[in-house]
């Protein structure tokens, strides 16, 4: 419950940014990276604002390590995470979804489904599923964690660390985590 207030604490219309898991080790991200045909395997929103790098920060999510859908403290290392900022996107908003959606069980077949016609599961969620619905994205078990990293900048997402083609942005990531953009 405590993760909940801390996201609550947020200014109503606060900008949301989304972490993009890049990582490698364990089986099924390498199985979702594949499956997907992309650099990314999982999706976390981001609450705490991300100032910093020195400590983790409350993120959201649905994982399939974690059984479903829930918030955590994560520590977002640029050699794991690339960071999108999305204006467009209302974290309150996503905040108040995942509050209600806590303990929704994780979505394996409609993460499948995103590259093959399997009836959806309107009761569970992936990650990024998760995050869209959140967001008002409509049909949002229809992306991938890859394809969704394609809207969000459609969205109008900046990145702020890192990027798909292994990019860095920290002159930007700089001026906009210190307002001057």
């Amino acid at each position: 419950m405590q993760l909940w207030i801390s996201c609550l604490s947020l200014p109503r219309g606060s900008e949301m940014k989304i972490a993009f898991y890049k990582g490698r080790t364990r089986l099924f991200n390498r199985f979702v990276s594949w499956w997907t045909s992309g650099p990314y395997s999982h999706v976390e929103a981001v609450f705490d604002g991300f100032q910093s790098l020195d400590a983790p920060v409350l993120c959201a999510s649905s994982s399939f390590m974690d059984g479903g859908v829930r918030m955590k403290m994560i520590e977002l290392t640029p050699a794991h995470w690339d960071i999108l900022d999305i204006p467009a996107i209302d974290s309150t908003q996503v905040c108040e979804w995942f509050h209600k959606h806590v303990g929704c069980r994780y979505d394996l077949v409609g993460l499948l489904s995103t590259s093959c016609p399997i009836k959806q599961d309107r009761d569970r969620f992936f990650c990024n599923e998760a995050i869209g619905t959140a967001s008002g994205l409509r049909d949002a078990w229809r992306f991938n964690p890859n394809s969704f990293a394609r809207i969000c900048e459609l969205l109008g997402g900046v990145w702020v660390q890192g990027g798909p083609n292994g990019e860095s942005h920290a002159c930007l990531a700089s001026a906009r985590l210190a307002g001057t953009h």
